[in-house]
């Protein structure tokens, strides 16, 4: 297992929410990626597989993210 402390956070969405990621802890190639993730709106800690984040693109590029991203994963 590796760890990675983010010096600089990232902005994310998640399904519970915009935050940020602090960490992401790297089980091998049979587990996806999990990041840690402080919630904005309560600052709760959480755990996300990275297929369950977005990150923030740069909007100077015209990258936008797809606000519906989770209701339509489903």
């Amino acid at each position: 297992m590796y760890i990675h402390e983010l010096i600089n956070t990232i902005k994310v969405e998640t399904p519970l929410g915009y935050g940020k990621a602090i960490a992401w802890l790297d089980y091998g190639s049979d587990i996806n990626t999990v990041w840690k993730v402080i919630l904005y709106h309560n600052g709760m800690v959480r755990n996300f597989y990275d297929d369950d984040i977005l990150v923030y693109p740069n909007k100077m590029d015209g990258g936008e993210i797809d606000k519906n991203y989770f209701q339509t994963k489903k």
